[in-house]
């Protein structure tokens, strides 16, 4: 049967799943390939034409917006860092004194751009993804940055998915291209924890905040990296963590600075509090291993494993270490010295090892996240 007379309903589950009879076989991460589990011995004789005609994803360019640094044991003598947060291993944290999370990221949004070599025109898609105050009420962060980077014409959308708002707009971006809406598009992060708003030292445990904005160009054309794997997954029961029993307020602000540590110590009061630790790992690993399964990898192959920049210190065992990944295969020297991004991260990482000449052609480099709700991502790129 010819791609051209599948049936539209058919062609329009092949980013979720491709059909095998009356079975659909997930791919959940539209990558070039089905399901293994699929139980049946034969394929339509469409099936591998629509697979070979979806369009590899590249990562054209990485850039970060980083704010100066200060000391953590200047800010402990200052008073500013609570004993829960004093030996966590963090040495300096990036500290914006005037530019908010928007204008950080427009900036790594131009810089990025630049180094991509693609025409702006290119850009069909911007999506900036914010975990925090965007200097605003009401207000359009993401027009800004798409217009004060690419221009007015991109559709431009703002994520919001706490810590994994930049991976998982990278998700969004790549299967946006697949689908053959644009060519290129932009993927930008940018917060300034700012008091009184809130304390960037003691808000969650294992983590202080840094100021930054980042930027990625994904492209169907070209780049220094090919997306090989991508998978999410989530358990929204776990959005009480956050959330304790406090009542839902009419408007922003009504605490300052905002009392998470207050509201996940309601949290651990409840009956399904004990569970939820093991709930995190599953979600978290399940989809880690999806991500290295489909890249045909093991932790071992990886080269650079850029996890989630927090860190619990004292000898305790450590985010990258629970996924199997050594402290040199991670960016925690790095994340040390920058505090964790709100959703940059991953993208600040890339960069990072993008600019200090850390990646070489055949390396296999793991993006991985979580946020709070709580939602997962993983990515295997390839550098080339």
């Amino acid at each position: 049967m010819p791609v051209s007379s599948v049936p539209e309903s058919e062609l329009s589950c092949r980013y979720i799943g491709l059909v095998c009879g009356s079975n659909i076989c997930c791919s959940q991460d539209g990558s070039d390939r089905y399901s293994q589990s699929c139980s049946h011995s034969h394929q339509p004789p469409w099936l591998e034409i629509i697979v070979k005609n979806e369009p590899t994803v590249y990562i054209a360019a990485a850039a970060v917006s980083l704010a100066e640094t200060v000391s953590v044991s200047e800010a402990i003598a200052e008073g500013l860092v609570p004993p829960t947060h004093q030996e966590l291993g963090f040495e300096r944290i990036a500290v914006s004194n005037e530019q908010s999370g928007p204008e950080m990221a427009a900036q790594a949004a131009r810089s990025a751009i630049a180094h991509s070599e693609l025409d702006s025109s290119d850009i069909g898609l911007v999506l900036h993804a914010s975990h925090w105050f965007q200097g605003l009420d009401l207000w359009p962060s993401a027009a800004y940055v798409a217009n004060e980077s690419v221009g007015a014409h991109p559709f431009a959308l703002d994520v919001q998915q706490q810590s994994l708002g930049g991976l998982g707009a990278m998700r969004l971006a790549s299967s946006y291209l697949r689908s053959g809406f644009a060519q290129a598009a932009l993927v930008t992060t940018g917060d300034r924890y700012a008091s009184p708003g809130i304390d960037r030292w003691n808000t969650l445990d294992n983590i202080i905040f840094g100021d930054a904005g980042t930027a990625v160009v994904l492209s169907t054309d070209s780049g220094f990296a090919r997306i090989v794997s991508f998978a999410v997954g989530a358990d929204n029961s776990l959005e009480r963590v956050t959330r304790g029993t406090t009542d839902f307020a009419p408007a922003p602000g009504m605490r300052r600075p905002v009392p998470v540590p207050e509201r996940t110590q309601q949290f651990f009061t409840l009956p399904e509090a004990p569970a939820a630790w093991g709930q995190y790992e599953k979600g978290l690993f399940a989809c880690h291993d999806q991500a290295l399964s489909e890249a045909g990898a093991g932790p071992k192959d990886i080269r650079h494993a850029v996890v989630p920049f927090l860190h619990r210190g004292g000898g305790l065992t450590e985010n990258f270490e629970i996924l199997g990944y050594t402290e040199e295969q991670s960016l925690w020297s790095y994340g040390r010295t920058v505090g964790h991004l709100g959703a940059g991260d991953q993208a600040a990482g890339l960069a990072h090892l993008r600019e200090n000449g850390r990646l070489a052609s055949g390396d296999l480099v793991m993006l991985v996240g979580a946020g709070i709700g709580f939602n997962f991502a993983a990515a295997v790129l390839e550098i080339l």
